[in-house]
Order: structure tokens, then C-alpha cells, then sequence
């Protein structure tokens, strides 16, 4: 009988934990559906396409609030246009389409030359592609596009470590330990650092675990 009743309350449990989540996917879905049908069906002015695909992003429904995204771009191009390519390069990636990712990242790059997370963006290009392309020469030219001078602070040792991976992975060593001294040099407590100091004795005849590409902090829409 007791095992039984704690059975029950089990059940019960993952009845109330999952509800919400269930409730919430259904939400989402049921928000694009009702988004895709009214937005065709309707003369809405941008500012609604807008809210209507940022709410369908925020309830998890990625591929519609991308869709909408597209829509808006395409309809009213001069509306909010880095915003709204932004949220196009953030979408693709969330869903996993890199390579699309990519491509709308590097139309932002070019449209946008003066947006304030342009470093952080090319860093995150670089190491989408060398993580998930495993394409280190694609990788090295996107962080080849920022100048040092541009680097904020709070992103130079991730600038520095990456750099230095990149070269160790392409077998320039000499040049990856350069980049990893002076990482150690100028950002000794950095997450970066530690482990250029691991680099350093991998690369100098000690053994150490591998590291990976570190990522910079991501901009906000």
C-alpha cells in the first residue's frame, strides 16, 4: 500500500514539473501557428511583426520568430535593421544551421561596421568555425579581421588565447607561445590564462589536458 501511494505521489511529481514546460512549448507553438496565419493574413505595421517574432523567440518557438524575423527584413528593411539582423545571426545558430549562421553574421560585419559588438561577433564567428566546421583557416581569418587596437579589455585575453590556439592547432608554435606569454604576462588570472600557462607546458615538452577555444562575451540585441 505504501509503495503504492509513493508510486502515486511520483507520478504526481512529474506531472507538476512537466506541466509547465509542456504548457509552455504548446504556448510557443500555438503562438506561431497564430503568428504566421495572422501576420499573412493582416496589414501589420513592423513594429507588431517585430514584437510578435521577439515574444515567439522568447517562448522557445525559434524557427517561427525566425521566419517572422525574415518577413519583416525583407518587407521593411529599414526598420530596426541591426536589431532585427541580429536576431536573424543569433536565431541561425541557436538552431544549429552554422554554416547559415555564418553567412548572416558576415552580412551584419559588412552592414554594420560600427556596431558595438563587432569583436565579439567575429570572435564568435571564429569559433563556430573552427568548433563546429573544424575549419581553422576560416577560423584565423575571422579574427584576422580584428584589429588590437578594437579589442575591449574585457575581451583581449580571450582575443589573445584564441589566437594562440588557432596557431597551435595550424602548427605554428612558435608564434602560439607568443601569444600565450604575453597572455600570461598581462592577464595572469584570467580564465585565458591559466590555460596559456598549460599551452606553455604542453608545448615545452609537458604534458596537460586539452583546452577549447574560449568564447567572448555575446553582444545584446
Amino acid at each position: 500500500m505504501r509503495r503504492l501511494l509513493f508510486l502515486g505521489f511520483l507520478a504526481f511529481l512529474l506531472i507538476w514539473a512537466f506541466s509547465p514546460l509542456m504548457a509552455q512549448t504548446r504556448e510557443g507553438a500555438l503562438l506561431g501557428a497564430q503568428a504566421q496565419e495572422t501576420v499573412q493574413g493582416e496589414n501589420l505595421d513592423p513594429q507588431e511583426i517585430y514584437r510578435r517574432a521577439k515574444l515567439l523567440m522568447d517562448k522557445g518557438n525559434l524557427r517561427h520568430g525566425l521566419d517572422l524575423f525574415l518577413q519583416l527584413r525583407e518587407q521593411s528593411p529599414r526598420y530596426r535593421p541591426l536589431a532585427v539582423q541580429r536576431h536573424i545571426c543569433q536565431l541561425y545558430e541557436r538552431l544549429g544551421n552554422i554554416s547559415k549562421a555564418l553567412e548572416e553574421y558576415g552580412d551584419f560585419i559588412k552592414r554594420f561596421p560600427w556596431a558595438r559588438d563587432r569583436v565579439q561577433m567575429l570572435m564568435r564567428m571564429a569559433a563556430m568555425a573552427e568548433v563546429a566546421l573544424h575549419d581553422l583557416n576560416r577560423a584565423w581569418g575571422y579574427l584576422e579581421m580584428i584589429p588590437e587596437d578594437k579589442v575591449p579589455p574585457g575581451d583581449m585575453a580571450p582575443y589573445l588565447f584564441n589566437k594562440g590556439y588557432l596557431l597551435e592547432k595550424m602548427d605554428r608554435k612558435d608564434e602560439a607561445l607568443e601569444y600565450y606569454r604575453r597572455l600570461v604576462e598581462e592577464y595572469p588570472q584570467t580564465v585565458g590564462g591559466f590555460w596559456a600557462k598549460e599551452r606553455i607546458k604542453k608545448l615545452e615538452g609537458q604534458e596537460s589536458g586539452a583546452p577549447k577555444i574560449i568564447l567572448p562575451r555575446e553582444g545584446k540585441p
